[in-house]
C-alpha cells in the first residue's frame, strides 16, 4: 500500500485490492515488493485474461498495453507513480 497507494492501474483504494504477482510465485516469482502490485478485480482480470501486461522496474510499476490500442506498445506508468 505504501508504494502503490490503491490499484496501481485505476486508483480505486487499498480495500478493494489484492497483491498480484508480477512473476507468478509457480514460476518462481518471491512474495515481495519488487515482484507484486496492488490490483483492484478487474484490473487483476484485465492483466491475467488479456493481452494488458504490468513490470516493476526500479521500483517504479509500468502497464504495457496490448498492440491494438499501442503498436508500439509504450509502457503507461501506474496512476499513484505518475509524478515519479
Amino acid at each position: 500500500m505504501a508504494r502503490d497507494k490503491g490499484c496501481a492501474r485505476c486508483g480505486r483504494p487499498p480495500r478493494w485490492c489484492r497483491g498480484h504477482h508480477v512473476v507468478h510465485w509457480a514460476d518462481g516469482g518471491d512474495t515481495c515488493l519488487e515482484n507484486c502490485v496492488l490490483l483492484c478485480d478487474a484490473c487483476h482480470r484485465l492483466i491475467h485474461h488479456s493481452d494488458w501486461e504490468v513490470r516493476i522496474i526500479d521500483g517504479i510499476v509500468e502497464f504495457i498495453p496490448p498492440a491494438y490500442r499501442d503498436p508500439e506498445r509504450r509502457p503507461i506508468r501506474g496512476i499513484n507513480q505518475l509524478a515519479a
